[in-house]
């Protein structure tokens, strides 16, 4: 070698493993893009199948919130209907049949514990309308239970005279029970 001059490389092999190399890459390349789309196709199919089985279990939870409700439902019935069929409150049921309150006076008349027995039964049928009107007892079962239309009969001038004299405005005193009854009829 002369001295000043530099020596000449020979690029065209490293062209030649450069291209190589390249190619090999991008080989590489595609193969990784199809093995991540089948991965991502993977994890769409079992975000789907997920997805699917939460729109189950959130109807069956719907369905077991609605079963659970109606069996709260029809215990609150039987319970009413257990403590309406108790001593106390049918012998107050009877005093209410068996008596005639069609003034202030004749429920004067009337001794305090049958007065009592006014107030009990009155408000054991507001308490069901209200139960009503609040949706926990359908109407059916009310009517197929309870003798609302006979109570409101024997009930009703009472109602009137206790809230006469109480002072309350029409929409105050045994106002759901007024409301069931209307409805009864």
């Amino acid at each position: 070698m002369q001295a000043g001059l530099t020596p000449v490389i020979d690029l065209s092999y490293v062209t030649q493993d450069v291209s190589l190399l390249s190619s090999v890459a991008v080989i590489l390349g595609a193969i990784f893009v199809v093995i991540q789309l089948r991965q991502n196709n993977k994890l769409v199919g079992v975000t789907a199948r997920q997805a699917e089985l939460a729109a189950v279990q959130t109807k069956l939870t719907t369905d077991q919130i609605k079963q659970n409700n109606s069996i709260a439902d029809m215990d609150i019935v039987m319970r009413l209907y257990e403590f309406a069929n108790t001593a106390e409150v049918q012998s107050a049921w009877l005093t209410v049949l068996r008596s005639s309150v069609n003034s202030s006076d004749d429920f004067q008349r009337l001794p305090s514990d049958a007065q009592v027995s006014f107030y009990q039964i009155a408000a054991l049928f507001e308490s069901l309308a209200v139960l009503r009107k609040k949706g926990f007892i359908d109407r059916e079962t009310i009517e197929d239970t309870f003798m609302v239309r006979l109570a409101w009969e024997k009930l009703r001038g009472f109602i009137e005279i206790s809230s006469s004299e109480l002072g309350l405005k029409e929409d105050e005193g045994y106002v759901y029970f007024a409301q069931m009854a209307r409805e009864l009829q």
